[in-house]
């Protein structure tokens, strides 16, 4: 028989470990896109907590959801609201000389393996789960935590070759 308050507690579990792990890396780094990147995503896992903490409640307590909390869960961020603050805060620091170590290269693969193991959870939650809520709350949740993957993954390719990524993303023409 499925389980869903496991699954639940599971996912605040993964949630919580990944912030820590966001906010432990990016105080390591002094490369600012790096730690600019954890940092909005610790925020966003913290986010997280905080809507499945509500929904754990609803389900063990029986404390009734907020009008409109669905709403709010089902509509995550765009790509692009989720990069608009790394990008501020990137900009404070484009005066300074940066290079990418092979410690950054390391977090970022745990970061894609944290979000991995979130997506696969929520998208499981989503299609194993009777309760219409659980189902749309999760996967809402597994989108953005694909969307956090792709962040760690273009970051990445961008602080390893911001040439590639340029012409890539950018659809930079060189002629010759």
């Amino acid at each position: 028989m499925y389980d869903l308050l496991a699954d639940v507690k599971l996912s605040i579990e993964l949630e919580e470990r990944g912030r820590d792990f966001y906010l432990k890396t990016a105080a390591k780094t002094n490369n600012p896109l790096a730690a600019s990147t954890l940092t909005s995503l610790a925020d966003r896992e913290k986010d997280h907590i905080i809507k499945i903490a509500e929904f754990h409640k609803s389900l063990t307590v029986g404390k009734a959801l907020e009008p409109g909390w669905l709403m709010i869960a089902e509509v995550p961020p765009s790509k692009q609201e989720l990069l608009r603050p790394i990008l501020k805060k990137l900009k404070a620091n484009l005066n300074k000389k940066f290079e990418t170590s092979a410690d950054i290269n390391e977090a970022y693969k745990v970061a894609e393996g944290l979000e991995t193991d979130s997506f696969n959870l929520y998208d499981k939650i989503a299609r194993e789960t009777d309760n219409e809520t659980a189902k749309k709350f999760y996967s809402a949740l597994a989108a953005e935590e694909r969307d956090h993957y792709a962040i760690l993954d273009e970051t990445l390719q961008y602080l390893n070759n911001p040439g590639d990524w340029f012409r890539k993303e950018e659809r930079w023409i060189v002629e010759g």
